[in-house]
């Protein structure tokens, strides 16, 4: 027996991918996975080309070549590729062999549930792009997150920085997981896999806003500015 893989049905139906991946043999994958790498590189790329994170290369002009500036925003470019293809790389397959590591589902089942997940962060991730496409102009902060709430009352900004990773985005995606995992898992651990969920994601935003906490923009001086 064999069904479909479409990404649109089984984004509000993940529970029901479940149940097919157990007893059904999945087609059109590959596919599906293509074209989220491809979309997510695309994105990625017009998100730099626009000039979104690359603040630390503007203070460049005043001390390089329109020439090294302009070699300076390919080798940026060259780096948002490499970086969106890591980035999905990671959600994809990285993330399905820690929920395999965590919940003792098989690895390969994981992967189709990840590429939900990946692309609805890549939708998160476009729909920002848009909103500071038109005004012009953007901030570190996302108005999806608990980020700009935490900013109001908090002073530290890796506390911030950590609320940012918290959204509505987030809330989905564990959502997501959740129905997957207790259509699949039959040993009546649900609620603990809840918390495993809930407890995985805190942890990614503790490192993601340790990343985020890094000076990036005073790293790119370093180096291409001229001296340490």
């Amino acid at each position: 027996m064999f069904f479909d893989y479409r990404f649109w049905h089984f984004l509000t139906r993940p529970n029901e991918l479940a149940s097919q991946l157990q007893t059904a043999t999945m087609r059109y994958f590959n596919k599906r996975l293509l074209i989220v790498f491809l979309t997510g590189i695309v994105l990625f790329a017009l998100r730099e080309i626009w000039g979104m994170g690359t603040e630390g290369l503007t203070s460049l002009l005043t001390t390089m070549t329109t020439t090294d500036y302009i070699i300076a925003r390919y080798a940026s470019l060259a780096g948002t590729v490499i970086w969106s293809i890591l980035y999905i790389a990671f959600h994809l397959f990285g993330v399905a062999l820690i929920l395999s590591t965590l919940t003792k589902i098989p690895y390969r089942k994981l992967v189709p549930l990840q590429l939900l997940v990946t692309g609805v962060l890549l939708m998160e991730k476009a729909l920002l792009f848009i909103v500071f496409a038109i005004k012009g102009a953007t901030v570190s902060l996302s108005f999806l997150s608990f980020g700009p709430l935490a900013v109001t009352v908090m002073e530290n900004w890796y506390l911030i920085l950590f609320m940012n990773q918290l959204s509505i985005t987030s809330a989905l995606i564990i959502t997501l997981q959740y129905r997957f995992i207790r259509a699949f898992v039959v040993d009546g651990k649900w609620r603990e896999h809840l918390w495993i969920l809930i407890g995985l994601h805190v942890a990614m935003a503790l490192v993601t806003a340790a990343i985020a906490y890094i000076p990036f923009d005073s790293i790119l001086n370093s180096l291409f500015g001229g001296g340490f």
